[in-house]
């Protein structure tokens, strides 16, 4: 072999291992989003059933996580915390559903953030029925279980 046909092969081997390798790595980036998205989804559908094991399992233990609703005077930091106000929450209303439709996310190693609008349909224990648009932000830390929340923050939009 010539020293010039070497030297083909050698950029030819090193192009196919970068092309593997940033294949790999859009794969992993498609494959967290999916995660990430499905974990988003999973704290809608809890908030939604208002089912505080369903919810509970959605966030992450560490002991500063933290929710901000959008009627918060201020945030809940822990889960005992943030525990009590979705009990509180979910005590308040005997129909609830909030979904978030176009979520846009962001993944950057073992943390991923998820903003959009929360569109939010609820009924009153005075029967009265609501709806709310609240501007949403929520984040999640990669764990060896998966992706947990760790943040939640909404805000009504300005009217």
């Amino acid at each position: 072999m010539t020293r010039h046909s070497i030297r083909e092969i050698t950029v030819l081997f090193l192009s196919a291992v970068i092309f593997a390798t940033s294949n790999a790595v859009v794969a992993q980036q498609a494959s967290d989003i999916d995660a990430v998205k499905a974990a988003n989804q999973a704290f809608y559908a809890a908030l939604s059933a208002r089912d505080i094991s369903a919810m509970q399992r959605v966030w992450s233990s560490d002991i500063d996580i933290q929710n901000i609703g959008p009627v918060s005077k201020s945030p809940a930091v822990g889960w005992d915390d943030i525990q009590k106000r979705f009990e509180d929450t979910f005590a308040s209303f005997s129909e609830l559903k909030v979904s978030m439709e176009q979520p846009r996310i962001k993944v950057n190693g073992s943390i991923a953030w998820v903003s959009g609008i929360e569109q939010g349909e609820s009924k009153g224990k005075d029967g009265v029925p609501h709806s709310s648009t609240n501007l949403a932000t929520n984040i999640f830390e990669k764990k060896p279980n998966g992706w947990q929340m760790v943040y939640h923050h909404a805000s009504r939009t300005p009217q």
